[in-house]
């Protein structure tokens, strides 16, 4: 069986960048993972951002402690031989170009980057030798939680070859622990390059994409805008098509569910099926 555990991150005004971030791999690569993570964190719940600024379950702890600490996950995450895919959106630069969307409905940034990271970890699982169906497991997040399921819903019912089983987990699983520490570096890189596009990349960066195991995709505002402009006009989608998958779903019709679909009617495409 394959597995994916995913998470969020976002900088710290929640303005800047905004990311959904997972990790693929087979049974041993996440038996290996939690055994030398659950020995490094003894029996903490490891948070990135708590972990670097001392809050939480780290506070008191020393600050040469967490960053070492945070140094030692990054390794084990770079040894796993687990695979990671990152989809990050710059949230300025697509207020600028679809402000509407962003006032009308705050959490499209969200829907992208997720049905993103599910396309591309989807694809990654059909590499594997042998292949095998992928459960995925993303971190409880309340404010997205119902419409993500429904993604969820469509995802497990559209691919049934591929998709075993989707659930909500929480942090005490050290899947998504670490898929929390890859989110954090995807939002730290990113929101370094939108200050400078030479920004040096941090240590954690560089060890783990320099294993070429772990990528991510940088949506600036044009591309967003293009994909807004492709869910408002339904494109070449019948609107009888998408009336059909509104209702079947009990939804009403606004752009947010107009673009849900539209990417998962992109995803089809891009697979060749009808």
């Amino acid at each position: 069986m394959l597995s994916v555990f995913g998470d969020e991150s976002h900088d710290e005004t929640k303005s800047r960048v905004f990311v959904v971030a997972g990790l693929l791999g087979n049974e041993d690569d996440w038996n290996g993972l939690r055994s030398r993570w659950k020995e490094r964190v003894a029996g903490l719940i490891f948070h990135a951002a708590d972990c670097e600024s001392g809050y939480d379950d780290f506070r008191g702890m020393k600050e040469c402690d967490r960053l070492q600490l945070h140094r030692d996950l990054t390794e084990i995450l770079a040894e796993s031989n687990l695979m990671g895919y990152g989809a990050a959106i710059d949230l300025p630069g697509c207020r600028e170009v679809a402000s509407a969307v962003f006032e009308e409905f705050p959490d499209m940034p969200y829907y992208d980057c997720f049905v993103r990271v599910l396309h591309n970890l989807s694809d990654i699982s059909e590499l594997f030798v042998p292949s095998d169906r992928v459960e995925f497991t993303f971190d409880q997040h309340k404010e997205t939680q119902y419409n993500a399921g429904l993604l969820y819903d469509w995802l497990s019912q559209y691919m049934p070859t591929v998709v075993e089983k989707i659930s909500f987990g929480t942090r005490k699983e050290p899947g998504i622990q670490a898929a929390d520490l890859w989110a954090r570096e995807v939002m730290k890189r990113c929101n370094s390059l939108m200050f400078n596009e030479r920004s040096t990349p941090r240590p954690q960066w560089k060890r783990l994409s320099g294993t070429n195991m772990f990528r991510c995709q940088f949506m600036r505002g044009p591309e967003f805008a293009h994909d807004i402009e492709e869910a408002r006009s339904m494109g070449t989608i019948k609107h009888e098509d998408y009336e059909k998958w509104r209702v079947s779903k009990k939804l009403v019709d606004n752009l947010s569910n107009r673009f849900r679909y539209h990417a998962m009617r992109d995803l089809a495409n891009n697979r060749g099926e009808s």
